[in-house]
């Protein structure tokens, strides 16, 4: 009988290995759900800019012009999709009199290139901001970013001094979410952090930040751990709101339209 449970014992822990390398081998293509586009494809508004982020390699960005504008609203969207998909969040952030830079990340849309590694992820976001700042002053700069981009938008204003920071559907870590749902998978397998948590306490600008009390993809208690990486965070509660309505949400607008120089 102990041979037989020692075995059992055996096959169960190579299982969870064989499980724990599946994930860290494909986890790419668990986290990042792109679709992408033709090479020809015309957004259905704003124009196109081609941001080169390697030798070879360039994104592909949603700009979008509003009238005497005062400044611009760098806006990093979720894990799915592409620009043609998001730009109705986009659409939700005009007429605040600000122009919107909307990339795509590597292999979504019309990007070229694909995902290897945070530290990539967060160096062509990097490149992103500086594509801005050859036209914009950096205060005019605000940074905007949706559930897994508000972790790179996090990273953009630790590093820059832009003039906001603004976080729908935030998380404390990559980790901490999945922590939340699979608690057995240890933080070496997740190749990607993306602490935001680290990244605000070295943010100097003001950060406004709102979550969803019906997101089951980033609970709200992610969001609000939040509150220990900077006491200056300003939180705003959207009730009954699940994740993918939060971006939508009216007191998003609202907030902006009373933020925003």
């Amino acid at each position: 009988m102990l041979k037989i449970l020692k075995r059992i014992a055996l096959i169960i822990v190579l299982f969870y290995f064989v499980i724990m390398a599946g994930l860290y081998l494909k986890q790419e293509r668990l986290l990042f759900l792109p679709d992408q586009l033709s090479a020809d494809h015309q957004y259905r508004k704003g124009v196109e800019h081609k941001i080169q982020i390697d030798d070879g390699i360039e994104l592909s960005a949603y700009y979008h012009k509003s009238p005497d504008a005062k400044g611009l609203i760098l806006y990093l969207h979720g894990n799915k999709g592409s620009i043609r998909r998001c730009i109705r969040q986009a659409d939700m952030l005009d007429g605040n009199g600000y122009d919107i830079l909307m990339p795509d990340y590597r292999s979504y849309g019309k990007s070229e290139g694909s995902i290897e590694s945070e530290a990539q992820m967060l160096s062509d976001m990097q490149k992103v901001y500086d594509h801005a700042l050859t036209m914009y002053d950096e205060s005019q700069i605000v940074v905007m970013g949706y559930s897994m981009g508000s972790g790179m938008a996090s990273y953009l204003a630790a590093q820059n001094d832009p003039q906001q920071l603004f976080l729908v559907s935030p998380y404390k870590s990559l980790i901490d979410v999945i922590w939340r749902r699979f608690p057995l998978i240890p933080s070496f397998v997740v190749k990607y952090h993306f602490s935001s948590y680290d990244f605000l306490q070295k943010v100097t600008c003001p950060i406004t930040v709102f979550y969803a009390t019906d997101d089951t993809v980033i609970p709200a208690a992610s969001s609000l751990t939040l509150k220990e990486s900077n006491a200056s965070i300003e939180f705003h509660e959207l009730v009954n709101t699940s994740h993918r309505g939060a971006i939508f949400h009216g007191k998003i607008r609202d907030e902006l339209g009373k933020k925003l120089k």
